[in-house]
């Protein structure tokens, strides 16, 4: 009866109930301006990210910064915090984003923000930033790291909704699209990267997010997650 709006046990299922309902999903190109006004100010959420980052700030070379959409944290950040004159900010997302990015970049001669679809860049990265994005991927972050060369000192994950029930996916309605998305067992993510070499050092609630579930209304996440983990 709820469709699209039930709960599924797979990212590729919830993506095919979508399918047909999406409009454009990611890459609706209204969704693109929307994310960049949001970010036009730091969010809530933002603040204890900076409280990790500002002592960081001078031995981070390079950023990499999954699902980045069109540079919205660069721009944002840079009016909140100090960063070195030859920081490497590179986002990674889906083509056309990643399109309309380096578009966006030249307009405002952003010289130190680059675009890649290759994951692979991440090895060379001081921070790996997941910022709204993680949950929108069928692979999780462990899975994503240990494919690496080599690993980033540094995890941001924020606005993420996590769970501590069974791991499953949704449907995101945001009225002008609508997009799938992975709800992550927290404990289960934390242990996984504990196993690569990563301690959690700060964690917060990104309460400006919330996400219902609709067939397991127990499992409404109220609030989206913030982490700060360091390689150890």
């Amino acid at each position: 009866m709820l469709g699209y709006r039930s709960s599924f046990q797979t990212l590729r299922e919830a993506e095919s109930a979508v399918k047909p309902y999406a409009r454009g999903g990611h890459e609706n190109s209204a969704n693109m301006a929307l994310h960049l006004e949001l970010n036009r100010a730091a969010r809530p959420s933002d603040y204890a990210a900076f409280f990790y980052l500002r002592d960081r700030l001078t031995s981070i070379r390079k950023i990499f910064d999954l699902g980045g959409n069109v540079g919205n944290l660069y721009y944002c950040y840079q009016d909140y915090l100090q960063t070195r004159e030859d920081l490497i900010w590179c986002v990674y997302d889906l083509p056309e984003t990643l399109s309309q990015g380096r578009i966006l970049a030249g307009r405002k001669n952003a010289r130190n923000l680059q675009f890649t679809g290759d994951l692979r860049q991440a090895a060379e990265a001081d921070l790996f930033i997941a910022s709204g994005s993680l949950h929108y991927f069928d692979k999780s972050l462990p899975n994503l790291l240990e494919d690496l060369a080599a690993r980033p000192k540094y995890i941001l994950i924020n606005r993420t909704p996590l769970t501590e029930g069974p791991e499953f996916a949704v449907v995101q309605d945001a009225g002008h699209i609508r997009v799938a998305c992975m709800l992550y067992n927290r404990s289960k993510l934390l242990d996984n990267l504990a196993s690569l070499g990563y301690g959690l050092v700060g964690e917060w609630q990104a309460a400006e997010l919330s996400l219902p579930v609709l067939d397991r209304p127990s499992s409404t996440i109220r609030a989206y997650t913030g982490l700060w983990l360091e390689h150890r």
